[in-house]
Order: C-alpha cells, then structure tokens, then sequence
C-alpha cells in the first residue's frame, strides 16, 4: 500500500456529477438525518439505532481520521448525500469499500459513480492489490453496484450488524486490481 497518501491528508474526488470531500461539522445535521433512518442503518455493520448528534460526532472525530471517507455531494453542492470510503484491513494489504446514501437517491446511480472514483483511488494512488466489500443478503441494490464495479463474490458469512443487535447473513465481495490480479 502506497503509504505516501496518509489517511488525514486524502484528496478530494470528483466524477461528472459528484464531489467528494472529507466530512466535517458541517454536516452532522445531515448525518444523523440519513444514518439515522432505520431503512439505512439496518442496512450496515457498524451503525447504532437510533442514531443521533454524539454519534455523527464521534464518526468525523475517530472514524474519518483512521480510515479514507468521503462526503458524497452533488457538483457545486456542499449537501451531504451519503458517504463512502475505504477501510484498511488489519494484517492485509487491502482496504474494505463502504457506502451509504440517503434513500431519497437510492437508484440514481450515484453510489455506483462515487463507488467507481474510490475504488480507482485504491488502486492507482493507494496502489492497494485488491478491494473488498459486502452486503447484507436483503439488500441486493448494494450487491448489485458492486458488481457493475466488478467485485465477484467470494462467500457467505454471518455478519454484526449494530443497529439490529445480531449477525446478519452477508455476501463477502472482492475485486483485484486489474494489473495485479
């Protein structure tokens, strides 16, 4: 992994229709109005419920520093849509992709579009092998933007998910990077 680009230092992306940016207080509002949604938070791993102001608080003060997430916003709009990033896997040489968007743009093609920015990102400036990520069983729109990305599955596990309180049956998901697979 290229260790030139440290993780408080990520650049800010953009595709044709998105900017990406460091998430910061700015946006707490909108954090907790997205992740807060029962419909999103059931939908990851690491997202209590309810979720609300400390929570988004402690996300920008120790999750964004110790892992490369972006603010995901429209081109010329500061408003928070979602977020993606990548988390660096203890003892691997890879990085898990995550993702969440708010439902009022589900289907637009936007968490495919910023998906395809970070995942280059992984791979040409972090110089990362291969790219990781998953899904819950009952959401195959997640499953579906990774595999428009290439990801191929690599098995089912169970898998905690904070909101729920259990393990959740999920899809485990990878993509090599297309030199070095």
């Amino acid at each position: 992994m290229n260790t030139d680009l440290s993780l408080g230092n990520r650049p800010d992306l953009a595709t044709e229709r998105l900017s990406l940016r460091r998430p910061d207080d700015r946006d707490i509002d909108a954090i907790v109005g997205v992740v807060g949604n029962w419909e999103v938070a059931r939908r990851l791993a690491r997202v209590p419920h309810p979720y609300g102001p400390a929570d988004a608080r402690f996300f920008l003060d120790y999750v964004v520093p110790a892992e490369w997430v972006w603010a995901v916003t429209l081109r010329g709009s500061d408003t928070l849509l979602g977020a993606i990033g990548l988390t660096p896997e203890e003892g691997a040489d890879a990085a898990e992709l995550g993702y969440w968007l708010s439902p009022a743009h589900w289907g637009s093609g936007i968490a495919t579009e910023a998906a395809r920015a970070v995942v280059a990102f992984g791979f040409k400036r972090l110089g990362l092998p291969v790219i990781t990520s998953g899904y819950f069983e009952d959401n195959p729109p997640s499953g579906r933007v990774l595999r428009k990305l290439g990801f191929v599955e690599t098995g089912h596990v169970m898998r905690p998910c904070l909101a729920a309180g259990s393990e959740v049956p999920s899809i485990r998901m990878e993509l090599a990077h297309p030199t070095k697979g």
